[in-house]
């Protein structure tokens, strides 16, 4: 396949997207929160404002993700088969506070499509505002991997910062057993409706043993984790976040995620996410404090 470089550049026609209450607390069900987080999942529980994690943003706003009917959409890329299709990486900068019921302007461009070798990589980034005041509300970007697409002489890409924790232990750690199910709630609770997730045949087309665990399920754990953690259980203190997904999980894997606050740098943090299988799943995580 001939990957459509002349896409890079491009930029979607703005679109108007919404959320609800009921939303954002079916979201954070979905990333492992339950009665200790009320106030994330109970929007009329009393004495609980209801608060939402930042991620929600990221895929149950779907303000990040432009159709196939768009200028910018996935399929315009070329003719690949959706298995061949996965999430790379995932970042999210926050501009405002992002409240249960919202509704942005969004607008996405493709910021480039790399040459990996063994794959290619589209690099899109969302920028949304609030639809009532046009005051920037967060930016998404995404890396999508396109395996077996590579080798047709393209740039490379920009190199990753460097990511190093050494030996030192993490300064915080949570775990969450995901449900035997956790794929097939996340497709709601994250609006994910790619086959490999939930499809069996997909899956194993893909060469897994069996529907994998969304990244943006692992990414939104991580946020969860990271609210309770370094932000004190404000999600309005998180500036920012950013991942790569390194291998997949399965529904039932218990997931850690390892949280370090480097010395000297007061609103820096870096993350990870690993299972009981001993794989790192989300690898290195950067986030910053507001």
């Amino acid at each position: 396949m001939t990957m459509n470089l002349d896409l890079v550049g491009h930029r979607s026609e703005p679109s108007e997207r919404g959320w609800i209450a009921r939303d954002c607390s079916l979201y954070a069900l979905s990333v492992g929160a339950g009665f200790d987080q009320l106030a994330f999942v109970g929007e009329r529980a009393a004495g609980h404002p209801q608060r939402v994690y930042p991620s929600f943003v990221c895929s149950g706003g779907r303000v990040d993700r432009p159709s196939r009917d768009d200028g910018a959409g996935m399929m315009r890329f070329g003719d690949y088969q959706i298995h061949q299709l996965v999430h790379g990486e995932q970042e999210l900068r926050i501009h405002g506070d992002i409240g249960p019921v919202g509704s942005v302007v969004s607008t996405s461009v493709v910021v480039g499509i790399y040459d990996k070798g063994s794959g290619a990589v589209v690099h899109s980034e969302g920028e949304a505002v609030d639809a009532a005041t046009g005051e920037p509300l967060f930016t998404v970007g995404s890396k999508l991997f396109i395996m077996a697409e590579g080798g047709f002489g393209g740039d490379p890409g920009p190199r990753s910062p460097a990511w190093e924790v050494g030996d030192a232990p993490p300064d915080a750690t949570v775990d969450w057993p995901t449900l035997p199910v956790q794929s097939l709630l996340y497709r709601h609770g994250g609006n994910d409706p790619n086959l490999i997730h939930y499809d069996p045949t997909v899956a194993h087309a893909a060469g897994f043993d069996a529907p994998i665990l969304m990244g943006l399920n692992t990414y939104g754990f991580a946020c969860r984790a990271l609210v309770e953690t370094v932000c004190g259980g404000d999600p309005q203190a998180l500036g920012s976040m950013a991942g790569r997904f390194a291998a997949p999980g399965y529904n039932g894997d218990v997931l850690t995620a390892q949280i370090w606050h480097p010395r000297g740098r007061d609103e820096d943090v870096l993350f990870r996410v690993v299972s009981q299988r001993g794989t790192t799943l989300l690898d290195k995580g950067r986030a910053t404090l507001r």
